[in-house]
């Protein structure tokens, strides 16, 4: 079962668009893995305070804003500068197919939308009409949502979050994608290999027993994977992008590759072939409710903040292991989160990390932000009380994040990748 337990609250995301990227919201309620149900924001749109109903709302509104954003500014745009060349230049680029390759990109976009709309429809309100079988009535909803919008001051979309919508895009790719493999396998990879090193000991039958919490967990491709390999795994996420995503293809797929969507259409620079830009992408690449270990392993998803969920006195040493990919740097202080994992940890627990250190709140206006160099980190890790494995320490490893594999640019990180465990003797009053 894959459950979203909690909710997310407001978020506020600092994003580079060739960086991983992450929102950092209130906490919420949370409930033990073993609750059900899906992600309830109909529940947030009623029952939320005004903060989490403007997020969710600000959320929506950049999906469904989508296919009209992205024609006006990045489709129609680029005809009209075209239509204002003269007429030899003008012509000599149409016989390059420049202009049929616009318009082409013009109707994926549309295909686009209408995967976004079912993204929307899977994890809104009750009242929201089918946008596949109530196309019409889904339509005046759309109006009126926006209407709404209009009367309470508010613009149509917030700018940053059209960045956030074609992020989730290169989300889908990364996570659930067959192009993504490669990628999964450089980043996801060592820290799966790590975690089954060090608990070879228990048949993967037997693991069930063995909690793993993932915090960041994004769409929740690498929570998963550890719960195919016998592991009780939770994943922690709090940006609404990344909730409304990662619930629909875990808890709304039915076959494998049942979706299409087209996450390079928006990319016009560093383009190799036109098929590179306009190349269809099918999701999920494995239907997420074929667990091997079902019976014994359990799967879920918690909305809210990693630091007030888990540092809570209910969390207090229940986890056997941590796994972070890509998220102690969304930290505006990193010892808030390293506090956090070792109260969560059991004596002797373990935690995995890699990652890059692209601190999330450097130079954001109005932000508190402790920045640490790598030495620094490892240094402030000890302090804490962790013992770092010497031996499982790897510096500079090549690793794209949401990379496009076929386009001209390629962004690489040198990440690191650390195990360190909680000691099993500890006095919980230094602590």
């Amino acid at each position: 079962m894959h459950t979203h337990n909690g909710h997310s609250g407001h978020s506020h995301s600092h994003n580079h668009d060739h960086s991983h990227s992450h929102s950092f919201d209130r906490a919420h309620e949370h409930n033990d893995c073993e609750s059900d149900g899906d992600l309830n924001l109909a529940d947030v749109l009623v029952n939320g305070d005004e903060e989490e109903s403007s997020a969710l709302e600000d959320v929506i509104a950049a999906c469904l804003f989508y296919k009209s954003h992205t024609l006006n500014a990045g489709i129609y745009r680029r005809l009209k500068h075209l239509d204002d060349l003269s007429e030899r230049h003008r012509d000599m680029i149409s016989s390059l197919g420049t202009i049929d390759k616009i318009k082409e990109a013009e109707k994926l976009v549309r295909e686009n939308q209408r995967f976004l709309q079912n993204l929307v429809y899977a994890s809104s309100v009750d009242s929201t009409p089918n946008p596949k079988t109530e196309q019409e009535t889904f339509k005046q909803w759309c109006k009126a949502f926006f209407e709404f919008r209009k009367s309470s001051g508010k613009p149509p979309v917030l700018e940053h979050h059209m960045e956030k919508v074609y992020s989730i895009m290169k989300q889908f790719v990364r996570d659930w994608a067959e192009d993504g493999k490669e990628e999964r396998e450089q980043t996801y990879g060592p820290l799966l290999e790590a975690l089954e090193s060090e608990f070879a000991h228990v048949q993967p039958e037997e693991r069930g027993k063995l909690c793993v919490l993932v915090p960041g967990a994004g769409l929740g491709r690498l929570a998963y994977e550890i719960c195919c390999r016998g592991f009780s795994s939770q994943g922690n996420e709090f940006s609404y992008f990344m909730l409304f995503a990662s619930n629909f293809v875990l808890n709304k797929s039915t076959e494998v590759n049942q979706h299409a969507i087209y996450p390079f259409v928006h990319q016009f620079s560093n383009v190799v072939h036109r098929e590179d830009q306009m190349r269809k992408i099918m999701v999920p690449d494995v239907l997420p409710s074929n667990l091997p270990f079902a019976q014994s392993a359990e799967f879920s998803m918690t909305a809210g903040d990693f630091i007030e969920i888990y540092g809570a006195e209910d969390e207090k040493e229940k986890w056997d292991a941590i796994v972070t990919c890509f998220f102690m740097d969304t930290a505006k202080n990193v010892l808030d989160y390293l506090d956090t994992m070792w109260n969560a940890m059991k004596p002797g627990a373990v935690w995995i990390n890699l990652g890059p250190l692209l601190w999330h709140f450097d130079n954001v206006e109005n932000e508190s932000s402790i920045e640490l160099t790598r030495d620094e980190f490892i240094e402030l890790v000890r302090k804490v009380g962790f013992e770092l494995d010497e031996r499982q320490f790897r510096d500079c490893i090549s690793v794209p994040y949401t990379a496009n594999d076929r386009s001209m640019l390629q962004y690489t990180y040198r990440a690191f990748m650390c195990v360190a465990r909680k000691p099993n003797s500890v006095n919980s009053d230094d602590k």
